[in-house]
């Protein structure tokens, strides 16, 4: 083992660069270079091990082949393809394994990645970290399949104890307890700064906007039937949806544009699809909604809070530890239209309260989920693990 941990960081290709390759690819940026050697491992090269070779990050790529390959995210939606795809999973592990034994750590980016390296991590001696992401709640199969993961790494990152408690059943929970760490993902407030952009935004109309994968799982449907309420107590209003289906999700996306037809209010809505400069697309916004289903910690609601713009979000997951209802904005139940439309009136009404909860919103990022703490975590973390195990 060299002077430098190295880390590999394994990442199965997505045609969308979503908030956990943004989340990724920061950490990846960050980490001293002097004390760690991360490796980018794909089977692809998507738009993350792009973005992470132009920084000088390597990255290896070994490719899935048949089935593997064929099924990818199906794997989870439908289990029973797994045995189809077992032989495919061996020959990765093998066509893989002089990367992964150099590694003085291996992290897994969900539960799709550390049930592709099943085989190796479960005989191997190197730390193996898996990284919950979103997390697929322990119902049916998905609870014997995180059972399966539960027992093959030796630690479980998540983002609050309430994502864990969704994901995990109740004896998964209290039998692995101690192999969770909670890291709440940081934001670079550098970036996500709102003085960058003083004096440029626009007042003649009101602006509410949502930045989020277009899925079922955001909720987006009830944003749509909540505008139509909004416009008839202000007519200047205008939803901006930032964003991009997932895989084999466009079909979704339609429905939505139908819903916005159903409703008449085609030239109050704009899908701009996906954005890469974010600070100013949240710099355009008076209100930010999230209506999801279940998250994490959304991020894009920490990038809202950081640029001092007030956050309307269902109270799911760990959204309640940043968004604290009435300072920075206000909670509503899940799958309720209803509840969007009073809390996002009564920031558009009061210019006063949508910069107060703005500026408390940029406070609490600042305070407590800035890139800075979250890097000095990581590699905290990186250490105390690397060193357990010499």
């Amino acid at each position: 083992m060299g002077e430098q941990i190295r880390v590999i960081f394994f990442h199965i290709g997505s045609d969308t660069f979503g908030g956990g390759s943004k989340m990724l690819l920061r950490l990846l940026q960050s980490l001293d270079r002097d004390h760690f050697d991360p490796i980018l491992l794909s089977n692809t090269t998507d738009e993350l091990c792009e973005r992470a070779r132009n920084h000088g990050i390597a990255v290896k790529i070994i490719p899935f082949r048949g089935a593997l390959d064929t099924y990818n995210r199906k794997l989870l939606a439908n289990s029973s393809l797994l045995p189809r795809a077992g032989l495919r999973i061996l020959q990765f592990n093998w066509n893989v394994y002089s990367v992964l034994y150099s590694a003085d750590i291996i992290w897994c980016k969900n539960l799709r990645a550390v049930l592709t390296l099943l085989p190796y991590i479960s005989v191997t001696s190197t730390p193996t970290i898996w990284n919950i992401g979103l997390g697929l709640e322990s119902n049916g199969k998905v609870r014997y399949l995180n059972s399966i993961a539960l027992r093959a790494v030796d630690h479980v990152f998540i983002e609050s104890e309430e994502q864990a408690q969704r994901i995990f059943s109740a004896t998964q929970y209290e039998r692995c307890r101690d192999q969770f760490t909670i890291f709440h993902k940081g934001i670079d407030t550098s970036e996500f700064d709102p003085r960058q952009f003083e004096g440029t935004r626009e007042e003649e109309e009101f602006r509410i906007g949502t930045a989020a994968s277009i899925s079922p799982r955001k909720g987006l449907g009830y944003l749509i039937d909540a505008l139509p309420t909004i416009l008839a107590e202000k007519e200047n209003v205008t939803l901006s949806i930032a964003g991009k289906p997932p895989d084999g999700g466009k079909e979704y996306k339609e429905r939505l544009k139908e819903r916005v037809h159903r409703h008449n209010i085609e030239d109050h809505v704009e899908f701009i699809g996906w954005i890469d400069d974010m600070p100013h697309f949240l710099n355009t916004l008076d209100v930010f909604v999230l209506p999801s289903l279940n998250e994490g910690i959304p991020g894009s609601v920490r990038e809202a809070l950081a640029m001092e713009v007030p956050v309307v979000a269902t109270d799911v997951g760990g959204t309640s530890n940043v968004v604290i209802d009435g300072q920075n904005g206000y909670l509503i139940e899940p799958e309720d239209t209803t509840a969007i439309i009073q809390p996002v009136l009564s920031l558009l009404d009061n210019p006063s309260k949508r910069s107060s909860m703005g500026k408390r919103g940029r406070e609490i990022i600042q305070e407590l989920f800035s890139i800075e703490n979250y890097n000095s975590q990581y590699e905290q973390f990186f250490r105390r693990v690397n060193e357990t195990s010499d």
